[in-house]
């Protein structure tokens, strides 16, 4: 299965992202399996998985559209970044410093916890989140500028194509 990995979008965007489009990437252990293996990540149950996705999501949704944060899936993510054992750490970087997520311990409660926490930082960082102006995506993403409407370039130029071709259709002049 090709899942929709971005490559450029926060954890928990990407995490998030496993659920689109009537598309769970995560429906069955096998699905999981390779959707956290494609990440380099340790593969947690998959209900666990989908629980924190569905409330991951949630929000990211409800901030891409304005609306508030439902309390019950802001319990579900701090539930799971309270029990992540991994800790930031400032770290030297060439000539810098950089942040570095350390894992205190392995396995499958610190994956969750590390994209819990992640979560956490992007919404009460503020920034800003949409869904793709694609007609057949709607994938979530981190605009890095304002102009910006589509997830990937693939999703903007079939955009286009479709308005270039319905534009050639419409008027055969």
């Amino acid at each position: 299965m090709e899942y929709p990995i971005l490559g450029t979008e926060p954890l928990p965007v990407e995490f998030a992202n496993t659920l689109y489009g009537g598309v769970d990437c995560l429906s069955t252990p096998e699905l999981a399996a390779g959707w956290f293996a494609e990440m380099a990540l340790a593969a947690p149950a998959p209900e666990a998985a989908r629980a924190l996705r569905d409330a991951v999501h949630g929000l990211l949704d409800a901030r891409s559209k304005g609306l508030p944060l439902d309390e019950a899936q802001v319990e579900t993510v701090n539930a799971h970044a309270a029990a992540a054992p991994t800790a930031l750490r400032l770290e030297p970087a060439g000539d810098g410093w950089e942040s570095r997520w350390a894992e205190t311990a392995t396995g499958p409660a610190a994956v969750l916890g590390r994209i819990a926490t992640c979560a956490v930082e992007l919404l009460a960082g503020g920034a800003p989140l949409r869904r793709c102006a694609a007609p057949d995506c709607g994938v979530l993403f981190v605009p890095q500028h304002a102009r910006r409407r589509f997830c990937h370039p693939t999703c903007s130029g079939r955009t286009r194509q479709a308005r270039y071709h319905r534009r050639r259709t419409e008027d055969p002049a």
